[in-house]
């Protein structure tokens, strides 16, 4: 399994630095949603998805995109019931 992140407007793949490219095979890989999250924002990334790639002996390649501000969202409200659980 790999975590990519995808330009939504070109559809352009993240590989290093400034650099996009069309093959996803060339993309970082984040190795985990949270790397992926932490990174666009930091880098303050705003029209990126992240792209979970499985690729499967035999039956072909997997994409299954999610979106970064969702995932942002979730990641801020599951770290806010955390604090609120530890502050009770």
């Amino acid at each position: 399994m790999r975590v990519i992140l995808q330009n939504n407007s070109s559809s352009l793949y993240f590989c290093r630095g400034d650099q996009w490219t069309p093959r996803f095979k060339e993309a970082l890989d984040f190795h985990a949603l949270e790397n992926a999250i932490e990174f666009s924002r930091r880098e303050n990334l705003t029209d990126v998805q992240v792209v979970i790639i499985q690729e499967r002996a035999g039956s072909g390649v997997e994409f299954m995109p999610y979106s970064i501000q969702r995932l942002m969202n979730l990641q801020n409200s599951s770290s806010q019931g955390q604090t609120a659980a530890r502050v009770t």
